[in-house]
């Protein structure tokens, strides 16, 4: 993935994890560059991504080993799948 392509599933991937908003951290005050390092984390596994599953477990395992509080990868599901299509449709994948 060249720069540009990387900056627009970075762009995918921020919408996702804010609109989830893991912990309601952002809810709670946090600035809006409160999941970066996660979001960059998250951008940066999904070459290896063949589906919105992949991406799932991609959200889960970051989020896992940057906060105390573990989730499943199914919890991450439906927002894996709306990555990897929002992958798919820029032509990222």
């Amino acid at each position: 993935m060249n720069k540009k392509e990387f900056s627009k599933a970075l762009n995918i991937v921020r919408k996702s994890i804010h609109r989830i908003d893991p912990y309601s951290l952002l809810a709670g005050g946090s600035p809006d560059d409160e999941f970066d390092s996660e979001i960059n984390a998250i951008t940066s596994q999904l070459q290896r991504c063949g589906s919105g599953k992949d991406v799932a477990d991609a959200i889960a395992r970051v989020l896992n080993s940057s906060f105390s509080e573990k989730h499943n990868p199914e919890e991450y599901e439906e927002e894996g799948n709306c990555i990897y299509k929002a992958l798919v449709e820029n032509g990222l994948k």
